[in-house]
C-alpha cells in the first residue's frame, strides 16, 4: 500500500487520486477471499502465493482509470469556459474512453492463466489454486474498477480552478496537461525525442528486438530443466543402507557412528534416528537400514552442510548413502515410489537378470559426475523356506496340495476358533504349535499331514518332508512389479551443480543400450516423468489459449494485424525473463562475471546452466498477461485518437503514446515492487515456488515496458505504413535537451 501511495503521489502529485486507487486494493483483495471463500477454497502456501503474484496488479485497472480521469478534468479545466463540460460527463466520458481496453486485457490476463487449470498430478496440486488465486483476485480488480473506481472520482475529484480572465491553453498544451508532476514533465522530454527517433528508424527498432529475442532464446538453450526448484526446508534426511543380513546390533553401532560425526558438523542442530521399521508398517524396511533426520540451525550454509554430509557418509565403508530432503522425499515417492528425482525401471521376466542389469546400471551411474546417491533395488536377500509339493506323492496320501497347504499354514500360523470377551475388549482365539516347535526348518520338514480317504473320514498321516521339498533358499523380500510385469529399480538423485533435464539426458544414453542388449526394455519416472508432463500440458493448452487470445485481441482491436503486432510482444517480452533466470541464478550459485566467462569458452570455471523449473514457466505465464495489457491499451488509445478526437496517424500515435506512459511506468511500478519482496527472498526457506516466478517477472517487466513504449509505436507505424514522425511541435520544443536530441536524431530527408 505505502509503495503504491509513492508510485501515485510521485507521477500524479494529487492525494485524492491516491486515495481513489488505493481503495481498490482491499476492496479488491476482500472480494477475491469472499469469493474463495464460496469456492470451498482455503488460505494455504499456494493461494497466498497467487495472492502475493497478484497484489501489484491489483490496483492497475484503478491506476489506468484514475490517471486517464485526471488528466482528462485537467484538460478540460484548460478549454475556455464556453467549451468546458461538467465534471460528471468528463468522468463519464474519460472511463468510457479505456473502458474496453481494460476490460479485454483483463480477461487476456486470465486467459492467459488457464493452461495452469489443466496441470494434473502433483504439479496440478500445487499451481492449480495459485491459477485460481490469481484469476479471482484480477477479476475482482476488474469490477471494482468498473464501478467504485469512477464513483469515488466523482466524489473526490474535482476539476482544476481556472483562473479569472485566463486565457484558453493552446490545444498543444491541453493535450500535455500542464498538471503533470516534475517526474512526468521530466519523463516525457525524454521519452517524445526518443520515440520519434524510434519512428523514423523503426525497421531497426524492430530488428534489433527480433535479434534480441533471438540472443536470449539461444542463451535459453543453454538452460537446464527441473520439475521444481531445489528446496530449503531447514532440514536433512538421510538414508544409510547395510548389506542385506546385517544384524540390528552392528546396524545400529555403524549407524550411531555416523550419527555422532554429522552432530558435530558445523550448522547442524540436532539429529535424530530411526533403524529398521516393523514388518506390518506401511514402509516396513530391515534393521540394516536407518534414517536419520538432521535439523539445521537457522544461519546454517546448505552447499556445505550437505558436503559435510556426504562427507561422512563416504567415509563408512559397506554402506550406501542416500541425502535428500523431508517435503523433498516424500515428494519423490509420491511420483517413483523411490526417495530420489529420478527412478529407472527396468522391466523383465527373470529375477536374476534384472538384478545383474540393476547392477551394472548402477556402476555406470555412480561413474557419471551429475549422478549421486545411486542405488539400486531396495530389495534384500533374505532366507525363506519354500514349500515345493510333489504331487504324485501328495495323491497316494490322498491330499491336494491345497489341503497340504492350508494344514501347513494352520500349524504355523494358527487357527481362529473363538473370541474372548473381557470387559469392553476382545480377543481372538488362535491355535498353534508352540514357539518350540516351529523353531527351525527340520521341524517344519517333521510337520504331520493327514490325509483323506475316498469316503471322507481321515485317512493315513505323513510327514511333510515325504510329500514336499523344503528349502531353505535366498529370495528377494520384495518383488516389484508394474503393468503385470517384473521391474528393477535403480534411483539417483542430481548432484549440486546439475540439473535434471541434462542429467537424465545423459543417464539415457547410457542406460537404454545396457538393457536394449539384454532384451528389456525400460522407463524413467520420477520428477522427470512429471517435468515432461507439465511441459508438455502447457505447451498444448498453450497452444490453444494463444489462438483464442489472437481472436479476442482482434475483437478488441478490430483489425487482425495489430493484434498480430500485440502478440508478437510474447516472445519479445521473454528478453528480460530469460536475462533475470541467468543473472539470479549466476549470482547465486557461480558468480556472474566468472559464469558469463565460462558461457562463452573464457575463463578457468565451467558453466553452470541455470535452471528453468515449472514455478519459472509459471513466472513467464505471468509476464505474458502483463505484456498483452499494455499492448492493448497503447493500440486502442490510438485508434481512440484517430476515431474520436480525428487525430493523423503520426500525431495519434506520438500523442498516444505520451499520454500512456504514465499509466505503463505506473502498472509496471506497481506490479515489479509488488514482487520485490518475493524475489529478495530467493534461497530462503518457504521462497522456492515463488521466488523464481517473481524473478522472471521482475526481469521481463524491464523489457516488456521497453518494447511496449517503443517497438509498438513503430511496429504500429510500420504496420499502417506511416512515412516519418511528425516535426516535434510541443512539449519538447520547450527544452533545451529536447531541441538538441531532435537535431542530433533526425535523419536528413
Amino acid at each position: 500500500t505505502v509503495i503504491v501511495a509513492v508510485i501515485l503521489i510521485l507521477f500524479l502529485l494529487n492525494v485524492r487520486t491516491t486515495i481513489i486507487t488505493l481503495t481498490a486494493l482491499p476492496l479488491s483483495l476482500a472480494a477475491a477471499l469472499l469469493t474463495l471463500d464460496g469456492l470451498g477454497m482455503t488460505l494455504n502456501v499456494m493461494t497466498l502465493g497467487g495472492l502475493a503474484v497478484a497484489i501489484g496488479e491489483l490496483v492497475d485497472d484503478a491506476i489506468i482509470d484514475v490517471e486517464n480521469v485526471h488528466r482528462r478534468l485537467d484538460e478540460n479545466a484548460l478549454l475556455p469556459e464556453a467549451e468546458r463540460r461538467g465534471s460528471v460527463e468528463v468522468i463519464y466520458s474519460a472511463s468510457n474512453e479505456i473502458r474496453s481496453s481494460v476490460v479485454y486485457a483483463t480477461v487476456l490476463i486470465c486467459i492467459v492463466f488457464l493452461p495452469l487449470m489443466f496441470l494434473d498430478g502433483l504439479e496440478g496440486r500445487f499451481f492449480k489454486p495459485l491459477a485460481a488465486t490469481y484469476i479471482v483476485s484480477i477479476m475482482a480488480s476488474l469490477v471494482v474498477a468498473l464501478t467504485v473506481t469512477p464513483a469515488l472520482c466523482k466524489l473526490l475529484l474535482k476539476p482544476r480552478a481556472a483562473k479569472p480572465g485566463a486565457a484558453a491553453a493552446p490545444a498543444s498544451k491541453r493535450e500535455h496537461a500542464q498538471s503533470d508532476g516534475f517526474l512526468v514533465r521530466w519523463l516525457k522530454r525524454r521519452y517524445e525525442p526518443a520515440l520519434r527517433w524510434s519512428l523514423n528508424h523503426r525497421v531497426l527498432i524492430i530488428s534489433a528486438a527480433i535479434l534480441a529475442t533471438g540472443l536470449s532464446l539461444l542463451l535459453a538453450r543453454t538452460f537446464g530443466t527441473s520439475f521444481l526448484p531445489e528446496f530449503r526446508e531447514g532440514s536433512f534426511t538421510v538414508f544409510v543402507s547395510s548389506p542385506p543380513g546385517t544384524s540390528l546390533a552392528e546396524s545400529n553401532r555403524s549407524a550411531l557412528g555416523i550419527e555422532r560425526r554429522l552432530i558435530a558438523l558445523d550448522g547442524v542442530l540436532s539429529v535424530t534416528r530411526r533403524t529398521g521399521r516393523a514388518e506390518r508398517d506401511e514402509h516396513a524396511e530391515p534393521v540394516s537400514n536407518s534414517e536419520l533426520d538432521i535439523t539445521l540451525t537457522a544461519d546454517a550454509d546448505y552447499a556445505s552442510v550437505r558436503a559435510g554430509i556426504s562427507a561422512v557418509a563416504g567415509g563408512v565403508p559397506g554402506v550406501t548413502v542416500q541425502i535428500g530432503q523431508p517435503i523433498e522425499h516424500r515428494l519423490s515417492h509420491i511420483l517413483s515410489g523411490t526417495p530420489a528425482a529420478i527412478a529407472i525401471n527396468v522391466y523383465g521376466e527373470d529375477l536374476r537378470t534384472l538384478r545383474t542389469l540393476a547392477k551394472q546400471i548402477e556402476s555406470e551411474l555412480k561413474a557419471m559426475p551429475g549422478a549421486r546417491d545411486v542405488m539400486a533395488n531396495r530389495e534384500v536377500l533374505i532366507t525363506s523356506i519354500p514349500i515345493r509339493y510333489r504331487h504324485q506323492e501328495l495323491a497316494a496320501a490322498g491330499l491336494t496340495p491345497a489341503d497340504a497347504a492350508e494344514q501347513v499354514q494352520v500349524a504355523l500360523y494358527g487357527e481362529h476358533i473363538a473370541e474372548i470377551n473381557q470387559g469392553v475388549r476382545r480377543y481372538a482365539m488362535v491355535v498353534r504349535l508352540d514357539a518350540s516347535e516351529r523353531e527351525r526348518v527340520e521341524q517344519v520338514r517333521d510337520l504331520t499331514l493327514r490325509g483323506i480317504a475316498e469316503d471322507g473320514k481321515p485317512g493315513p498321516t505323513v510327514r511333510l518332508r515325504d510329500v514336499a521339498d523344503i528349502g531353505p533358499e535366498k529370495t528377494p523380500n520384495i518383488i516389484a512389479r508394474e503393468n503385470a510385469q517384473r521391474k528393477a529399480v535403480i534411483s539417483c538423485n542430481v548432484a549440486d551443480g546439475h540439473n535434471l533435464g541434462d542429467l537424465v539426458a545423459q543417464v539415457k544414453a547410457r542406460v537404454e543400450p545396457i538393457v536394449q542388449r539384454a532384451g528389456y526394455f525400460v522407463e524413467f519416472g520420477g520428477q522427470f516423468e512429471a517435468q515432461q508432463s507439465a511441459s508438455r500440458t502447457l505447451m498444448i493448452a498453450g497452444a490453444g489459449i494463444a489462438v483464442l487470445m489472437l481472436m479476442l485481441l482482434q475483437l478488441a482491436t478490430g483489425s487482425l494485424k495489430v493484434a498480430a503486432l500485440v502478440m508478437i510482444n510474447l516472445p519479445l517480452a521473454t528478453i528480460g525473463g530469460i536475462a533475470a533466470v541467468f543473472i539470479s541464478d549466476s549470482l547465486l550459485h557461480a558468480g556472474l562475471v566468472r559464469n558469463t566467462l565460462a558461457l562463452f569458452g573464457l575463463g578457468h570455471s565451467a558453466y553452470l546452466a541455470p535452471v528453468l523449473s515449472i514455478a519459472s514457466l509459471v513466472g513467464f505465464i505471468t509476464l505474458f498477461g502483463i505484456a498483452v495489457r499494455n499492448g492493448i491499451l497503447l493500440v486502442n488509445h490510438y485508434r481512440y485518437l484517430i476515431e474520436v478526437d480525428r487525430k493523423p496517424l503520426p500525431e495519434a500515435i506520438i500523442q498516444g503514446s505520451l499520454e500512456r506512459l504514465v499509466p505503463i511506468l505506473m502498472t509496471a511500478l506497481s506490479a515489479a515492487l509488488g514482487l520485490l519482496p518475493l524475489a529478495l527472498a530467493s534461497g530462503q526457506p518457504g521462497s522456492e515456488l515463488l521466488a523464481p516466478l517473481a524473478v522472471v517477472v521482475l526481469g521481463g517487466l524491464l523489457t516488456s515496458t521497453f518494447l511496449n513504449l517503443f517497438v509498438v509505436p513503430a511496429g504500429y507505424a510500420l504496420i499502417h505504413r506511416v512515412s516519418a514522425a511528425p516535426p516535434n511541435n510541443n512539449l519538447s520544443q520547450q527544452s533545451l535537451l529536447g531541441r538538441v536530441s531532435r537535431a542530433f536524431l533526425r535523419r536528413p530527408s
